[in-house]
């Protein structure tokens, strides 16, 4: 029975991964059932199995993708070895390497093209993104609140506000990227959260 159990932990992992892929790359709605099981080489039976939808897909991929990407994004927000101030630079500096260099600035966030695609037409899939941004935004939160009690930030500026500005420029970049097929609007991210960090 365990092994039963284990094979089928296995199988509905590749779906989320090898699927999430697809999901990515070619958008919700562009995305059929079929596209999915067929990139992990596993018949359509096996998926219905492990979802109920593909709006069911989707939410489970959402944290699939979460866990993979921010986990080591956030090994570098808690390494204490480093000033809050430059675990915070560093932490973005990771980020927007990623999104540059392994994505090749055309897939993007997975979250973020599925929020800016679906947050209208499905609850389940924003109150799943909103959930994950919240938990990351209040982790950097705290980190900032961090380096305003050492003095490495300014302390007059809520520290949530400033997350907030910090993920939705970062949003808005990855956009801009996408549309010019270009890593000048993250360059540009980056460079002006650098002036804010050592102003």
């Amino acid at each position: 029975m365990e092994t039963k159990t284990l094979k089928g932990e296995l199988k509905c992992n590749e779906l989320l991964e090898k699927g999430m892929e697809v999901l990515w790359s070619k958008g919700y709605n562009a995305t059929s059932v079929n596209d999915i099981v067929q990139a992990a080489g596993v018949p359509k039976g096996s998926f219905y199995f492990y979802f109920d939808s593909k709006e069911d897909f989707a939410v489970k991929a959402i944290t699939t993708y979460f866990n993979l990407n921010y986990t080591p994004a956030k090994e570098i927000l808690d390494d204490l070895s480093k000033s809050p101030k430059q675990r915070l630079l560093d932490f973005y500096e990771f980020r927007c390497s990623v999104i540059k260099n392994e994505l090749e600035c055309k897939m993007g966030c997975l979250a973020c093209n599925l929020g800016n695609e679906m947050a209208e037409h499905s609850e389940k899939i924003r109150s799943a993104i909103a959930a994950k941004e919240e938990i990351i935004r209040n982790e950097i939160a705290a980190v900032v609140l961090e380096a305003q009690q050492k003095g490495e930030i300014n302390s007059a500026i809520d520290a949530m506000d400033i997350v907030a500005f910090f993920e939705d420029a970062g949003k808005g970049a990855m956009t801009t990227m996408k549309e010019m097929k270009s890593a000048y609007p993250v360059d540009n991210y980056m460079s002006m959260l650098r002036k804010f960090m050592f102003s």
